[in-house]
């Protein structure tokens, strides 16, 4: 799942099924200018270090970058793309002039996706379908995007995310031919999947230059990386910002209001206001029954899915090598891949989505006392 303060359209041709499992995907995982002080002769240490990472969103680049993940998430009808950039290596290419003007582009072997985000607009280039859609408004919930995966980005959201988490030095290191130091952040939940995250920063602008997420099954191999493998820190040309129609091209335009609207199941009961001895945070207010538990890198999603949606659901789990779990009424299952972990339920006329980076055993219990709760 991932929030409005990074919105997307999205695709209008994704199914229900597909937004709902791309936002468990997506659950994995401030603008500002601070500046390594003139004449400092020194790398800054770690905790300035996450200050600088976290107020570069204003730093302008253009580069190139690469994403590996081995999530290990199961291959399911409809769902390809969504967890393609978790499962493959997914190269990139960036041109960020600032947080609301920028372009990121998936490279992929038939061409390319491209997103413009211009202001509240933004505007999608497929190049196999030969379609610009431009979409207006903007979306609590949205399914992940390569953008996403940009060091930058990836580094910025999962520090704030473990902004209370102790971070440490790491050994500087040449990323995209330049100086980059580094730092380490170990979430102290003993009940989180992952083990650590390690950044590299560019010293001068703290701008991100690779990211590595471990996983507490294999700590000493990452099961996602990101790198920017070229960079230039100048701020792109203004028309490379700017979509054009080619010739033959088809456009329109939708509103993202429309793709939220994918995701709402009528009647959906409120979310409990505690799971597995977590407590709700406030958000998606306009997403019934949609609650996220628990803090920063220790925390899962729960979605409200429809009774036929949740059986499509369970019985596609159990196809990919789901583990049965025991629940009062109806019927779940659960998915653990080194990173993430999912649970399913089916029930009657509704069931449930959750997912996160936190033990199996949490979602266990979380899938049981939905379970058992008049839903």
């Amino acid at each position: 799942m991932v929030p409005a303060s990074s919105r997307t359209p999205g695709r209008p041709a994704l199914s229900r099924r597909a937004l709902l499992v791309g936002a468990g995907a997506a659950a994995l995982v401030a603008a500002g200018s601070v500046a390594w002080p003139a004449g400092a002769t020194s790398a800054p240490g770690p905790a300035a270090l996450r200050d600088l990472v976290l107020a570069s969103a204003g730093r302008p680049y253009t580069g190139v970058a690469e994403a590996s993940g081995r999530l290990g998430l199961p291959e399911l009808p409809q769902l390809e793309q969504a967890t393609a950039l978790f499962t493959r290596t997914t190269r990139i290419r960036a041109f960020h002039a600032g947080p609301d003007r920028w372009r990121v582009d998936e490279l992929t072997p038939a061409g390319e996706r491209d997103t413009y985000h211009l202001g509240d607009t933004e505007t999608l280039w497929d190049f196999g379908s030969g379609r610009l859609t431009r979409v207006t408004g903007s979306t609590s919930l949205r399914l992940p995007r390569a953008a996403d995966l940009l060091p930058p980005d990836l580094a910025r959201r999962i520090l704030a995310a473990a902004a209370a988490d102790p971070v440490t030095a790491l050994p500087a290191r040449r990323v995209a031919g330049r100086s980059a130091v580094g730092l380490r952040v170990t979430p102290v939940d003993p009940d989180t999947t992952v083990a650590h995250v390690d950044v590299w920063a560019d010293a001068p602008t703290g701008l991100p230059l690779r990211v590595e997420v471990a996983g507490r099954a294999d700590p000493g191999r990452p099961v996602l990386i990101s790198e920017l493998t070229s960079v230039d820190l100048t701020a792109p040309a203004d028309d490379v910002l700017t979509p054009v129609l080619p010739p033959g091209g088809t456009a329109a335009e939708v509103r993202a209001v429309d793709l939220t609207g994918a995701l709402r199941v009528l009647g959906a009961a409120a979310p409990p206001a505690r799971l597995a001895d977590r407590d709700r945070r406030p958000r998606y207010p306009d997403l019934p029954g949609v609650g996220v538990y628990g803090p920063g890198l220790s925390g899962f999603v729960l979605v409200p899915l429809t009774g036929r949606v949740a059986a499509q659901a369970v019985q596609g789990a159990s196809g990919a090598g789901a583990v049965p779990i025991e629940v009062p009424t109806g019927r779940a299952v659960g998915v653990s891949t080194p990173l993430l972990s999912v649970a399913v339920r089916a029930g009657g006329r509704r069931g449930a989505l959750l997912v996160g980076t936190v033990s199996p055993d949490v979602l266990a219990r979380a899938v049981t006392e939905l379970a058992g709760q008049p839903r």
